[in-house]
């Protein structure tokens, strides 16, 4: 694609600085951003992680289908086939899933939220981030299953959504309605169980292999005021103890709990715990917790939007990547290598003169979030139990990448070889494309999924256009 940036303006129309973009006009106007110093462009690229960041050949800021219908019909022509990537909220930790070299698609003009109070549901556009929407329903008291961190963007569900609410009302996969997505051909469909339901078990986990998704329908659920917040505690078999029984013996699907063990120093493991209870009030459950003397704490009763802002795991902009151990339950003696192993990838990133910041393990004892199963790309049936391990590492240079990615999976792989041997875990067992590490073989996502959604993937797009793009690809 042969965009010459010193002849376009720095934020304006597309011109005749591009000249191969219209086929029947010398002009073809898009709201765009070429110049590398623009405030648009980089905001554009901008990403969570720097790791996952590239400076892209342009950006380019559609604010309707019609705009989204000509990007794509250019970017696939036989003469451009241009390397690309849509950006919703800039969150995967994987460069390429929603960065690119060339041209980056950003869709923060996406912005409409629209509550339908008979239907039950919310229309929004991909542009929005989860505690927006959050914020603009609470006055009507209502939610949706979506995100659990502050600034992440809607596309979460295109790749199965853990949410607070995954206990009482399924994954974000399970409450969507419908989709606004704009094909491959760039022809304009709302994609919905009645009237195209392959490609709606295609968007349910499967990532952007279908097109370009622009907006979606979910249900909405009923939520008044929640009580939560973040514990910060010393590491300790107390600790260990509550999680382990928490995971074991909570029978009340309201409560839920993210457990991180963060290693920042040979001396500053902390398990920071959300605590998350959709109800008003302070429950019994989370008693044992409570009795443990903490080294900060900010529970209360709040809203959704004030709990989600407590809850900001990567505070400082760094390199950083995920990886996720399917895990069935959490024994004390698991909770202890999780930890053990943790503390030597730390300690190890520090005997090899790396730049490393923090290493983290996250536990997420789910309840019956899978019992809710609609069909999907993503398999989750209620007989797979519904939780999982989640490893990060953030580290400060980025020379560092490749030794963190294979520091990482030797992390993930010693999590989930103590756990197979405790049979609490399969090798083959699935894991979440939302936490995934981007070379994770497809049949580990998808399972028998994976011939079902090449054939769909062929058939909505026969000359590959989604290839162009980053990500899971069939």
């Amino acid at each position: 694609m042969h965009f010459n940036p010193s002849r376009a303006s720095r934020e304006g129309v597309l011109s005749r600085s591009v000249p191969h973009l219209a086929p029947s006009s010398p002009y073809t106007y898009l709201p765009i951003s070429l110049a590398t110093g623009s405030e648009t462009y980089s905001a554009d690229i901008a990403h969570s992680q720097s790791s996952a960041e590239q400076n892209s050949t342009c950006a380019v800021n559609p604010s309707s289908v019609d705009d989204l219908s000509t990007i794509i019909k250019i970017i696939g022509r036989d003469d451009i086939r241009a390397p690309f990537a849509i950006k919703s909220g800039g969150h995967p930790f994987n460069q390429g899933f929603s960065s690119t070299t060339g041209v980056q698609i950003s869709m923060a003009n996406f912005t409409s939220v629209i509550y339908n109070e008979a239907a039950g549901t919310v229309s929004f556009g991909s542009g929005r981030t989860w505690d927006q929407i959050y914020t603009i329903l609470e006055k009507d008291n209502v939610t949706v299953a979506g995100g659990r961190v502050p600034g992440v963007g809607v596309g979460l569900v295109l790749l199965g959504g853990y949410s607070f609410f995954a206990n009482q009302y399924g994954l974000g996969v399970d409450n969507v309605v419908s989709y606004d997505l704009v094909l491959p051909n760039g022809t304009f469909v709302t994609v919905s169980d009645t009237n195209h339901p392959e490609l709606v078990f295609g968007l349910k986990g499967g990532s952007n292999n279908f097109g370009i998704v622009s907006g979606f329908t979910m249900y909405t659920r009923p939520l008044g005021a929640v009580w939560g917040g973040l514990i910060t505690y010393a590491p300790s078999d107390a600790i260990s103890q509550a999680l382990s029984d928490f995971n074991f013996y909570n029978t009340d699907k309201k409560a839920q709990v993210v457990a991180g063990y963060v290693q920042t120093g040979l001396d500053t493991a902390t398990w920071e715990m959300l605590l998350f209870y959709d109800g008003g009030f302070q429950p019994a459950v989370f008693q044992p917790f409570l009795d443990i003397p903490a080294l900060a704490s900010n529970v209360s009763v709040r809203t959704l939007t004030d709990l989600l802002a407590t809850n900001n795991p990567i505070p400082v902009k760094s390199g950083g990547f995920s990886s996720t151990t399917p895990i069935s339950k959490f024994p004390l003696p698991i909770i202890t290598e999780i930890q053990q192993q943790v503390n030597a990838t730390y300690q190890q990133a520090l005997i090899s003169n790396r730049s490393v910041l923090a290493v983290q393990a996250s536990l997420e004892p789910f309840l019956g979030a899978f019992d809710f199963e609609t069909p999907s790309a993503y398999p989750h049936p209620p007989s797979q139990n519904a939780t999982h391990c989640t490893t990060f590492v953030a580290f400060s240079d980025l020379a560092d990448t490749e030794y963190f990615l294979g520091a990482l999976r030797d992390l993930s792989d010693a999590v989930q070889g103590f756990a197979v041997e405790q049979g609490e875990s399969r090798w083959d067992g699935i894991r979440s494309p939302n936490f995934a590490l981007g070379d994770t073989p497809l049949e580990l996502l998808y399972g028998e999924n994976v011939p079902k959604l090449r054939r769909i993937s062929r058939k909505v797009d026969p000359e590959d256009v989604m290839g162009l793009t980053g990500g899971f690809k069939f």
